[in-house]
């Protein structure tokens, strides 16, 4: 590893972020949902070239507003009000500050 790269990481100001992962495989199996990712530019491991296979691992990473109004980066996204309100039943109603709330969203 370069000096700089040791040196950007030494130096970098930690933040905790929080959130919660949801298995909903169903979701994936959705040309609605599917159409949208593919489209996104949500942070995934899918390859963007398609439906989601079998065996493929296809988490999300969405981020929520910590006003919980339901502002986000993917608030496009099919079923966002619904991941919100998920959201909010695991960690309040909010309005919270700071980081915004990441929910993964994974296909196993």
């Amino acid at each position: 590893m370069s000096a700089h790269i040791r040196h950007a990481i030494a130096s970098a100001v930690p933040s905790t972020i929080t959130g919660i992962k949801l298995s909903v495989p169903e979701l994936f199996a959705q040309p609605e949902f599917i159409s949208w990712l593919n489209n996104s530019q949500a942070m995934t491991w899918h390859s963007r070239q398609g439906p989601v296979s079998e065996g493929d691992i296809a988490d999300v990473a969405i981020f929520v507003d910590p006003s919980m109004t339901g502002e986000g980066s993917d608030s496009d996204m099919p079923g966002w009000g619904h991941v919100v309100d998920m959201l909010r039943v695991a960690i309040g109603e909010g309005p919270f500050s700071g980081n915004h709330f990441i929910v993964v969203l994974s296909n196993s």
